[in-house]
């Protein structure tokens, strides 16, 4: 796993709030935990809750990252048999054995989503549309081979061309990083990462005394500054805002909006990157519990934008200031790591 070593460039920020969402519809889950429920969630996503979203985000003027898997960007499934094979230990059947193979968008809103992307095109202050791989494979685990996280980054950086959206941002399924050189080939610029987590830990894992703690009591999340490493820039995460199922749904409301709030505060005071992120399909649990977190937080972060206090800025904006302020050497570092 080469691609997470190299040399880091950083660069200091402004006060500067980012929102990243992965939205999946019914591949983030299938694989551990396939049924009613999921393709349930999955459809109301589509039909609820990425429209309230955009709602939202258009009421308050906030711009976000929308992540988007790749596969679920087209009305149907198209040809996949030429994409080499890869089988997990926690599901060693064939990757697509749940998505229909006969069908569309009208009858399968849970598995594809073309309309979503033109709804989020159309959507103003423009949002920004990046890839969440092409099937939410899972990159950064040790059965990853090389030839399918190629392949997953060709078919986004092929459907980008068809589309005509720039191969700007990646965000990894389950947050498990990966073949970071292979991506910056594939035409992208910068992706998401969490400086405390191993580079092939899944999201899944993520579950330490101190990310609980920190959820239920409402502590101040963390403020970063972007850095490139391995040719791309890295902008990592901040906050997760929890869905409201299983232990999740004890965490209070209130404790969900402090941790906003003080996360706001913190990058006012002291500067660098506020980074925010979440599942559509998150406000699904118990809505509109999440819901309301997320628009009272985006009332709170557009007056404070309009008051000059933070910027909002989409992932793509930051790579573009952070390498117009930054590229001579972050090119120079890239070039060697990918050599490396």
């Amino acid at each position: 796993m080469g691609a997470m070593s190299g040399l880091k460039i950083k660069l200091k920020m402004p006060a500067t709030v980012v929102i990243s969402l992965d939205l999946e519809l019914s591949w983030g889950m299938f694989d551990v935990a396939y049924g009613e429920e999921l393709l349930k969630m999955a459809r109301w996503t589509h039909d609820t809750g990425v429209p309230n979203l955009l709602g939202h985000f258009s009421r308050t003027g906030v711009s976000a990252s929308w992540a988007i898997v790749g596969a679920m960007m087209r009305k149907s499934l198209p040809d996949v048999s030429g994409l080499p094979e890869i089988r997990y230990p926690h599901f060693p059947k064939d990757w697509f054995t749940y998505v229909p193979k006969d069908g569309d968008e009208s009858d399968h809103p849970e598995w594809f989503g073309a309309s979503l992307v033109d709804l989020i095109r159309k959507t103003r202050p423009q949002q920004e549309i990046g890839f969440h791989s092409f099937s939410h494979v899972i990159l950064g685990a040790p059965e990853m081979t090389r030839e399918r996280a190629v392949a997953e980054y060709q078919e986004c950086a092929r459907i980008a061309h068809e589309l005509g959206i720039p191969t700007t941002c990646f965000i990894h399924p389950r947050n498990a990083v990966g073949f970071l050189p292979e991506l910056r080939e594939a035409g992208f610029t910068c992706y998401r990462e969490f400086p405390d987590l191993p580079p092939t830990n899944l999201e899944g894992k993520w579950m330490s005394i101190r990310a609980v703690s920190a959820d239920f009591l409402g502590l101040t999340p963390p403020v970063f500054t972007p850095f490139m490493k391995d040719g791309l820039v890295c902008i990592p995460g901040s906050l997760r805002v929890r869905y409201a199922a299983g232990w999740r749904k004890h965490i209070p409301d209130a404790s969900r909006s402090r941790r906003l709030r003080k996360g706001l505060e913190r990058v006012r005071k002291h500067g660098g990157i506020f980074h925010v992120w979440f599942h559509p399909e998150n406000l699904y649990a118990e809505w509109p519990r999440v819901e309301n977190v997320v628009a009272h937080f985006l009332d709170d972060l557009s007056a404070m934008v309009r008051n000059g206090e933070v910027r909002c800025m989409t992932m793509g904006q930051i790579t573009d200031e952070f390498l117009s302020a930054n590229g001579h050497a972050a090119s120079m570092a890239g070039a060697s790591n990918v050599k490396a």
